[in-house]
């Protein structure tokens, strides 16, 4: 058991981050909470981080400008790979996925979190839901598995309808789960993800509120091909990173992916799907039958842009719930502020 000395000072860390914000020193009071949850999670101390997080891009942003023959060009380093290219995390860097997305829209990046880690990730989420499903009373602590978030100003447009949404697809938002949430981002933190995706978009990168979605994904899942450029824009900055937390692809669902570059959207619309979303005879045309199902294991990442043509994979053979977490990230400068921006 931690001795008391050992064991981190809250209030201490709140005042010091209040203090530092008062400063205008955003970074060093996220950094502050951060270091104080790693040692001792508290629901306090990650309620303030999102907080933090998210009011924090109207400064620490401001000087951000959009780095001119963006994507760089580079050669494919993947040459003659016609499924998706793949890299172990210590190879991750800015300029291999700046390749893979240009020249075959996608890249799995095996092992990005620890299996143990993942399985804390993966339990977190469990909490998160059992959480969101009770029903609370004004005795009830805050919870730490399940706090719905509010934006700070009415400019942003965040609640019901969006969490009816994402529930009705498996998936609750990973800002109304703060630990889950903290313990993803600290995650990919330690293998630098966080550095990578500055280097990528050669600017501050900010994640969105509306589709950073944890998955608990049951069998007999809705499956629909769709570009996220549909309702992002095309000419918006983005990189997803969905993370399988549980393994998927032959008992769970996975993603099925059409591995090539696209550069603008394609025909949507169909019999009885979203307006959004690319029909079956649509997606056979641009590529569909060479869609790759990828399988992944505890802790594999696939990264790819809102121009990819994706869609859930699944099959009736499928018997396993799969767990996941889908977080979008942008270049500040040209984040569509209609997400909700949260600073990483």
């Amino acid at each position: 058991m931690e001795s008391s000395t050992n064991r981190p000072d809250i209030t201490g860390a709140l005042r010091q981050s209040e203090a530092l914000v008062a400063a205008g020193s955003w970074d060093d009071a996220i950094r502050v909470l951060t270091e104080s949850n790693r040692r001792e999670e508290h629901p306090e101390v990650e309620k303030k981080l999102l907080q933090l997080r998210h009011q924090a891009f109207a400064s620490v942003t401001k000087k951000s400008s959009a780095v001119p023959d963006w994507p760089k060009s580079l050669p494919d380093y993947f040459p003659g790979v016609t499924s998706i290219p793949e890299i172990p995390a210590a190879e991750l860097c800015a300029e291999i996925v700046t390749s893979a997305i240009a020249h075959h829209g996608s890249l799995m990046v095996r092992g990005m979190i620890d299996k143990k880690v993942a399985e804390g990730i993966r339990e977190a989420i469990d909490h998160s839901f059992n959480s969101a499903a009770e029903v609370p009373t004004p005795r009830t602590p805050m919870p730490p598995w399940y706090l719905p978030f509010r934006t700070h100003s009415d400019k942003y447009s965040f609640g019901g309808p969006e969490r009816s949404y994402a529930r009705q697809g498996g998936g609750l938002h990973g800002v109304d789960a703060p630990r889950a949430l903290f313990r993803h981002l600290d995650a990919l933190s330690a293998v630098g993800f966080d550095r990578m995706l500055e280097d990528y978009f050669g600017e501050r990168v900010a994640i969105s509120a509306k589709k950073t979605t944890l998955r608990r994904t049951e069998p007999g899942a809705l499956a629909g091909w769709h570009q996220d450029g549909a309702f992002l824009g095309t000419e918006t900055r983005s990189l997803n990173i969905w993370t399988a937390l549980s393994p998927c692809g032959e008992d769970a669902a996975s993603l099925d992916i059409i591995p090539r570059r696209f550069n603008d959207l394609v025909e949507m619309g169909g019999p009885e799907i979203f307006d959004w979303a690319v029909s079956n005879e649509t997606a056979e045309r641009y590529g569909g039958e060479s869609a790759v199902r990828p399988v992944f294991e505890t802790g594999d990442a696939l990264l790819f842009d809102q121009l990819t043509l994706h869609r859930t994979g699944v099959d009736s053979s499928m018997t396993k719930t799969r767990y996941a977490i889908e977080m979008w990230c942008f270049a500040a400068s040209t984040y569509p502020h209609e997400q909700v921006p949260l600073c990483i």
